[in-house]
């Protein structure tokens, strides 16, 4: 369908490109099945992803600036974010740690007691209302859940889920760090010992090892497992954070083997020229919102495990189908054009045809995918194709200038072949061309690639370093290990 929702902001991420082969350095890697200590109970399959740390602006759910003081969301009279469920009020887990994560993040940018306070508020919520079971801390879902909406796969409260453990545990994990009170450290030791606890040897459970000996941090652990993918990578964001603060070698083991998981199944989740599936048990379900998601989270592994597999994929996923809140001006060359309209089916509806004497442009809100559709396309929004969607085409039809950039900390490694020669550019705002560099190297040459972007519908590298260091460098050109 052609998606005319602005997603989830312009992705101005730390983010990583796609491997197309098996986790581990090469497509010839193997799964490596590794005993667990005696701690854990249980084996799963990991590759040795490592825990790297990162700047602490770019951790899971860093803010660059702070929420509003007043809650425009649902809460109650004590300020614990809550969630409406058929006119009745309820605690929401994934709400409550989510919302103390943003408020804890907002006092570390203004240092205001106020965010402080709300944070811990939405963390000690949590803490009242966990359930105890063989020293590990779970917290409930109140209200019943169908699972894609659908009856047959209702999740009957209390229910519980791997994406809320994991950022309970973060949040409890940076109290503890910020506030130095023991009951964080505890609450963070109880869900962490949830991890510990798999489906088939423990009643509630929220993680689990699928036939193929992956490990799954499941966000709805009920009666069918989803192998919801966003809810994988944001459960293994709290065992980075747990780690960090414990070195505990379980905390380790579980991180890699989760990431493991999100490498392998990759391929699967991923839909070629389109949206990435939210889930691996039910194909139909695509859904913009969490496309862009998995495209942050992949970014964020790949600055949290310094691995190129990660970096890859989440500029694959990028490539399939990129956030199309872009706006600007499309420059159109002299000719003919068909603007259309379609519906939700990919289906033409209407169209136009405009004849241009010489060069001209107009404004587009959006750089879209339409389901069916070859390439990308401008939503027009001014002039003779007003309301209709133009197809892109490099050369003669271009939006000026840069989007879609993603950062990479740490740079990756692009390489540019021997005796191929490839050209680097310098950009101004609008696009034009302020300077270039041509070079052929005499033998393969590697060099950083600190940044990636469309820079008038062509995506590039920005050199770090090497012969075109500060150049912007035709992706067409580099090969990424």
């Amino acid at each position: 369908m052609a998606l005319r929702r602005r997603g989830v902001g312009a992705l101005a991420l730390a983010v990583g490109i796609l491997a197309s082969c098996a986790p581990g350095t090469g497509a010839s890697a193997q799964p490596v099945l590794q005993a667990a200590p005696p701690p854990l109970g249980f084996t799963v399959k990991a590759f040795g992803y490592a825990l790297e740390q990162v700047a602490r602006d770019a951790y899971p759910y860093a803010r660059g600036t702070p929420v509003a003081r007043t809650d425009a969301g649902v809460h109650d009279a004590a300020g614990v974010r809550m969630a409406r469920v058929n006119g009745t009020l309820y605690d929401h887990p994934v709400a409550q740690a989510s919302y103390g994560l943003e408020n804890l993040e907002s006092y570390r940018l203004t240092n205001d007691g106020f965010y402080l306070t709300r944070a811990q508020a939405q963390a000690d919520r949590l803490v009242s209302r966990a359930v105890r079971v063989g020293g590990a801390l779970y917290l409930p879902y109140p209200f019943s859940f169908d699972l894609h909406g659908l009856t047959t796969q209702r999740v009957f409260a209390p229910w519980y889920s791997a994406m809320a453990q994991g950022q309970a545990l973060s949040l409890f994990v940076r109290l503890a760090e910020v506030t130095g009170q023991a009951k964080y450290r505890t609450a963070a030791d109880g869900v962490f010992a949830s991890y510990l606890r798999p489906r088939g040897s423990a009643t509630p459970w929220t993680v689990w090892v699928d036939a193929n000996g992956y490990l799954w941090l499941e966000e709805y652990a009920g009666a069918h497992p989803d192998r919801t993918y966003n809810g994988l990578m944001f459960g293994a964001f709290g065992l980075w954070d747990y780690h960090r603060l414990t070195g505990d070698d379980r905390a380790r083991l579980l991180w890699d083997a989760a990431v493991t998981t999100v490498v392998a199944y990759a391929p699967t989740i991923r839909n070629a020229g389109w949206l990435s599936s939210y889930c691996l048990s039910h194909e139909w379900s695509v859904v913009e919102t969490y496309h862009l998601i998995h495209i942050s989270q992949l970014a964020s592994l790949y600055a949290m495990t310094h691995h190129p597999a990660l970096a890859r994929y989440a500029e694959v996923f990028l490539t399939d189908y990129p956030p199309p809140a872009v706006s600007g001006l499309v420059r159109f060359a002299a000719g003919t054009y068909v603007g259309y309209r379609f519906d939700a089916t990919g289906k033409i509806v209407a169209r136009t045809t405009v004849r241009l004497a010489r060069t001209s442009s107009a404004p587009a809100d959006q750089r879209i995918r339409i389901k069916g559709r070859a390439g990308m396309w401008y939503h027009v929004t001014a002039g003779s194709l007003r309301g209709y969607d133009v197809q892109e085409r490099v050369g003669s039809v271009v939006l000026r200038g840069s989007y879609q950039a993603l950062t990479w900390a740490p740079a990756r490694t692009g390489r540019l072949a021997a005796g191929a020669p490839v050209t680097g550019y310098a950009f101004a705002a609008d696009g034009s061309v302020t300077g270039s560099r041509r070079i052929t190297p005499a033998t393969a040459t590697s060099f950083g690639v600190s940044r990636t972007a469309e820079w008038n519908a062509v995506r590039h590298g920005l050199a770090a370093d090497g012969p075109l260091a500060g150049l912007w460098v035709p992706l067409t050109s580099v090969t990424f290990g």
